[in-house]
């Protein structure tokens, strides 16, 4: 906060005019990264496209300034432009069938992955060489005899192929959800 102050060239009581704490002031950052999530979301169209829809301008958001995922999973901010995400995905997982604890379980799986891949594909793009150096390392370290299954898959392990690779995992689990309510 003093770092802060000094940098708007005020007093560091004039920031916790403004925020009580830095806490607060991280809380009000990452609710800023996802305002006009939910505007103009088709409420019409089907829950599967809604949260799809949801899920890709959350990572949007979250790409969106240097370590915003980050930002966002550090901070547990009931601050309107979360609240209204969260009330938008539950609405819809709603509709899909599920009870309000599933769709607010569900919610919750669809944010943890979209936060949690964002993280990666930052962390990948701040490594030295946009993680060039940590590809190859990974590629040496992988023993065929060891690692059979690995070996075989190395092309498709290490980044980058974000959107590609945010997209499977999306897909992953909408199909996940949708099976889910289709049980007796």
């Amino acid at each position: 906060m003093r770092r802060l102050a000094a940098a708007l060239g005020v007093q560091n009581g004039a920031t916790y005019w403004h925020f009580r704490s830095k806490q607060a002031l991280l809380e009000a950052m990452a609710d800023t990264l996802l305002a006009g999530l939910t505007a103009g979301l088709d409420t019409e169209s089907p829950w599967t496209e809604r949260i799809t829809e949801l899920a890709r301008r959350l990572r949007r958001a979250l790409l969106s300034r240097r370590d915003g995922a980050r930002l966002s999973s550090a901070a547990f901010f009931p601050l309107p432009n979360a609240l209204a995400y969260g009330e938008a995905v539950i609405a819809a997982l709603g509709e899909s069938g599920l009870s309000s604890r599933d769709a607010a379980w569900a919610a919750d799986t669809l944010t943890y992955y979209v936060v949690g891949h964002t993280i990666e594909e930052q962390l990948a793009v701040a490594l030295p060489g946009s993680g060039h150096d940590a590809t190859v390392r990974l590629t040496g370290a992988v023993d065929p005899q060891r690692h059979p299954h690995m070996y075989a898959a190395l092309a498709h392990i290490p980044a980058p192929h974000h959107q590609e690779h945010f997209d499977y995992g999306l897909h992953l689990i909408v199909n996940g959800i949708r099976a889910d309510t289709e049980r007796p």
